[in-house]
């Protein structure tokens, strides 16, 4: 058989370029199988960290009761020069009727107020008063005075601000808007004995036209006893 050399070659080059094709596709094929088989690695597992030790909390002990009977007020406020002969010192005289009225710690509180006032409003008795009725509302509850509704009469509810009340709710019995115990309660509780004493006698006679935003920290004396 006669081959043409250059026949010869283009066939010895197919068969070649064929056997080296099929080794490359034979050799991809196993690289994406040996791909799909191959475990995958799995992640470390995390290591837990030492917990650190629980810190225990304490409450703290309880804060002490509310307490009026501390407290120091300071001086009375005096009226300037420029103002005698315009204004009767109404701030000064209420001044002092708190201090002796009111549980050292309200007192602290109405007579700062008092300092706090402009000249003009020294001398409006609605503002002087309020100052004193704001420190009374603010005062420490009587807690053993039944100011939780009870009835003062109840057994254990005998204290000097229940039994002040009691008798001042049975002396304004038909007036009109008159006092409630809870009222009298909250405003008695924040006075000395000598304030609340003042309240009855006050109350005794004025509680129609005064009350007792009208009364609180007046000086009054009690009503004389029938002979």
């Amino acid at each position: 058989m006669v081959i043409e050399r250059s026949g010869f070659l283009l066939l010895a080059g197919t068969l070649a370029a064929g056997g080296v094709g099929g080794w490359l596709a034979h050799d991809s094929k196993s690289q994406r199988e040996r791909a799909v088989v191959a475990p995958v690695a799995e992640p470390p597992l995390p290591v837990a960290a030492p917990s650190a030790p629980v810190a225990v909390v304490e409450h703290a002990p309880s804060t002490p009761g509310c307490d009026d009977s501390a407290g120091m007020p300071e001086d009375c406020p005096a009226v300037g020069p420029a103002d005698e002969g315009v204004c009767s010192n109404v701030a000064a005289k209420r001044c002092a009727d708190f201090k002796a009225a009111f549980k050292p710690r309200v007192a602290q509180a109405a007579v700062a107020c008092l300092r706090h006032l402009k000249p003009n409003e020294m001398c409006d008795p609605s503002r002087v008063n309020l100052c004193g009725h704001s420190a009374l509302m603010a005062a420490c509850p009587d807690a053993a005075s039944g100011q939780s509704g009870a009835p003062l009469e109840a057994p254990g509810n005998a204290t000097p601000v229940s039994i002040a009340c009691d008798a001042i709710l049975k002396g304004c019995v038909g007036v009109p808007l008159g006092p409630t115990s809870n009222d009298c309660r909250q405003t008695l509780s924040g006075m000395t004995d000598a304030g609340r004493a003042s309240m009855v006698a006050c109350l005794a006679t004025h509680c129609a036209d005064k009350g007792l935003l009208g009364c609180e920290g007046l000086k009054t004396a009690p009503p004389a006893r029938p002979q």
